[in-house]
C-alpha cells in the first residue's frame, strides 16, 4: 500500500507502466468534475472508472480485495475514509461473502474493530492498494458526496515497491 500526494507519485519506482500511466491519470484528474462518469481505457490492461456516490457509514461498508489488479484511488470531489488491512493469518476477516471473478472482486465476511490503517482520502491524495490488501472504501468522512477515480492496473505489470 502507498498513501501519498500526487507530487510524490513518480518518486516511487514501480516500473515503466507506472511512469507511463500516471501522467495520463493526472491529466484526467485535472478535469475535475467536468470529467464524465464512466470507463476510460489506458492500454496494457489499465483502465479508469469514474463514479459518484454518497459515502456509506462504517457499519454498511464492506471489506473487499483483488487478486490480479492493483487499485489507485483518488477523489475529484468530496472526501471519504478507506480502511486498509493485510489479508491472511491473523486477519479478522472471516472468509469470503461474495466473489466476482470476472471483476477480480471479493467481498469479505467480518470486519475488525480497528483497521490496520484508516486513510482520509481527499482530492490531491491517492491510495495504491495491492493484491493481498483488503480495503473498505467509500466510507463517510466530512462530505456527503464523493466523485472518485479508480485506476485498475494489472499488478503483475508493476514493479514491487522498494523500501
Amino acid at each position: 500500500m502507498i498513501l501519498d500526494t500526487f507530487e510524490r507519485a513518480l518518486s516511487y519506482d514501480l516500473g515503466p507502466l507506472w511512469e507511463r500511466i500516471f501522467p495520463e491519470f493526472l491529466a484526467l484528474h485535472a478535469k475535475g468534475e467536468a470529467l464524465a462518469l464512466g470507463r476510460y481505457e489506458l492500454g496494457d490492461g489499465v483502465f479508469i472508472n469514474v463514479e459518484e456516490y454518497a459515502p456509506k457509514e462504517w457499519d454498511t461498508a464492506r471489506f473487499e480485495g483483488h487478486e490480479k489488479m492493483a487499485d489507485v484511488q483518488t477523489l475529484l470531489l468530496g472526501d471519504e475514509y478507506i480502511d486498509i488491512m493485510a489479508r491472511g493469518a491473523g486477519s479478522e476477516l472471516s472468509g469470503e461473502a461474495e466473489r466476482f471473478d470476472e471483476r477480480d472482486l471479493v467481498f469479505y465476511k467480518g470486519k475488525p474493530e480497528m483497521p490496520t490503517v484508516r486513510f482520509h482520502l481527499k482530492p490531491g491524495l491517492f491510495a495504491l492498494i495491492l493484491p493481498g490488501e483488503a480495503h473498505q472504501p467509500c466510507m463517510k468522512a466530512a462530505s456527503g458526496y464523493a466523485r472518485k477515480m479508480v485506476i485498475k492496473i494489472p499488478a503483475d505489470k508493476l514493479k514491487a515497491p522498494a523500501f
